[in-house]
């Protein structure tokens, strides 16, 4: 591999004043100011020395004067790696070199870290003058790890400290390089972070619900992208918390916060999407499992391959919602429903596993739908994403009475939402009229989607108040209710509710989100009325595809 394809190719020049809490090596502020710099490739500026373990590199740091620390991002600078540094006054182009005039130029000290170096200069004049600095690395043996320098984004709703990013993406690299067990290959990997974890752009709503939703997403920079919450991928889904293209030309991944110990597992799994890998299920301890688990974490010798070699322009397609292609691996559904909504699904609950249940296990999670619901509260969304596909009658009411009840939280509001999409395949398969009838009247109703909204709209603006977060509007969840019911109205499968969608493309009282939602949901609604509901699932397997 040539220096400049180890190189992050999303490099940009940062220039900041030193924050204010940063302390010297007295109690006195520093007397510099400061400045970041990623490395951008550029030919015939970067070239091997050392028999390949060393690099030379020459950066114009700009016009400047005073004190600075130059804190320059590469991600093949390690704490191990020897970095040698000079430092003069740039002749005019990169390729016309140094001289020496009437400024002093001064290094004081030298600091390799993960991902970067950073240097403590000072050049000696009373004006701005131009700074170039050539750079020495040399990594010692056996520090040939692969280096990804991945950018973190989160929404402005969403807390994620930088201190947070490390540990996932340092967890990502354990996963990755320990040779756990006897199937599992040692992949020397590691992450580092690319500069700080920056916000997403307000075009990019704090929950991916449609497919343009997604598309905003996946089109705002490379990198890990960490929003609320996922109901697309791939088509309407519940209980997503990783997607991701299977097949990127970059590091690009969407997920939602999760269990501490289990978050760097969701981004390393999306992250061999992205080097095309696809689902595994003849080992349910693999990385690529469709499920997550603190044992997941073996990775076979393809799999090793591929993320040494790293994201690889595919199809750009994203592992479908709600399907992992259970069946062709041989997985099977354990005997106990109540086992099999506690398990956490990549990309959502297995329709293909979860329709496998009957009657008398729809009653088992009725029971802890109604009479237990904050027992199991981390499990609500898998329950109610299970009880839609069983397609019991006995669920009809008690899932409308869900969505329709006061209790609030994060994961019950969301699992509202799934409960409305998941009523449209439990009225297709039990041909129940009241869930159609009361999905066409959230997704219409604007007035009452906004009441079924406002226990958690009065939460959220709390919530995030207390933590210094941007709150999700009041109508901005009620508008995700009637989109998901939009979605429910489309998998029902009837003429009159695929009418119902196509109407909801042009009406005015309707939210204008569902407006854009209905043009995806009548595609939707038209292949399950004239291929099937079984068909529908099947086809959406198989493509992959946004």
């Amino acid at each position: 591999m040539s220096p400049n394809d180890r190189l992050d190719r999303d490099a940009v020049m940062l220039l900041d004043t030193p924050p204010q809490e940063r302390a010297a090596s007295d109690s006195n502020l520093p007397p510099w100011a400061e400045a970041s710099a990623d490395v951008t490739p550029d030919a015939g500026r970067l070239q091997p020395a050392l028999n390949g373990d060393g690099f030379t590199y020459r950066h114009d740091w700009g016009v400047r004067h005073g004190e600075w620390v130059l804190r320059l991002n590469w991600s093949e600078i390690n704490p191990r790696s020897q970095v040698f540094v000079s430092i003069a006054e740039g002749a005019g182009g990169l390729n016309d070199g140094k001289f020496i005039g009437a400024a002093r130029y001064t290094v004081h000290n030298i600091a390799p870290r993960a991902g970067g170096v950073d240097i403590w200069i000072n050049i000696e004049y009373p004006v701005d003058i131009s700074l170039y600095v050539d750079y020495l690395v040399v990594n010692p043996a056996g520090a040939g790890a692969r280096t990804v320098s991945v950018t973190v984004h989160r929404h402005s709703s969403v807390a994620l400290s930088e201190i947070d990013a490390d540990r996932i993406l340092g967890d990502m690299g354990t996963i990755l390089q320990n040779d756990d067990t006897g199937p599992d290959v040692a992949t020397p990997v590691q992450f580092v972070r690319n500069g700080a974890v920056r916000v997403l752009p307000a075009t990019v709503p704090a929950t991916i619900a449609t497919a343009a939703d997604l598309n905003a997403l996946l089109s705002a920079g490379s990198g890990v992208k960490i929003v609320q919450a996922i109901r697309w991928c791939g088509g309407p889904g519940d209980t997503i918390i990783g997607c991701a293209p299977v097949g990127s030309g970059t590091v690009n991944v969407a997920a939602v916060r999760f269990t501490a110990n289990q978050e760097g597992l969701i981004w390393v799994h999306e992250y061999g999407h992205n080097c095309g890998l696809p689902h595994r299920t003849d080992d349910p301890r693999a990385v690529m499992y469709p499920s997550v688990g603190v044992d997941h974490n073996v990775v076979n010798a393809a799999e090793s391959a591929a993320y040494l070699a790293g994201p690889v322009a595919v199809t750009g397609g994203v592992m479908a919602a709600s399907g992992c292609n259970c069946a062709n691996g041989g997985l099977r559904a354990p005997a106990d429903v109540r086992d099999f909504v506690q398990q956490h699904w990549v990309e959502g609950v297995p329709h293909e596993l979860a329709s496998q249940y009957g009657e008398a296990d729809a009653k088992k999670l009725v029971d802890w739908l109604v009479n237990e619901p904050g027992r199991h509260e981390q499990f609500l969304g898998q329950i109610v994403a299970t009880l839609g596909y069983i397609g019991a009658q006995i669920a009809v009411q008690p899932l409308i009475d869900f969505v329709k009840s006061p209790r609030t939280g994060r994961a019950v509001f969301n699992a509202k939402n799934i409960a409305l999409i998941r009523l449209g395949d439990l009225a297709n398969r039990s041909g129940s009229k009241a869930a159609v009838e009361f999905l066409a009247q959230v997704a219409r109703d604007t007035a009452l989607a906004r009441t079924l909204a406002a226990p958690q709209a009065a939460l959220e603006q709390a919530d995030a108040g207390k933590a210094g977060l941007s709150a999700v509007s009041a109508e901005t969840l009620a508008s995700e209710l009637a989109v998901s019911a939009t979605f429910g109205l489309a998998l029902a499968g009837t003429e009159a509710a695929r009418r119902t969608v196509e109407a909801l493309k042009a009406d005015q009282n309707a939210f204008a989100s569902v407006n854009q939602a209905a043009g995806e949901a009548a595609r939707i609604a038209a292949t399950v009325v004239q291929k099937g509901h079984e068909e529908y699932y099947r086809m959406k397997q198989q493509r992959h595809q946004l």
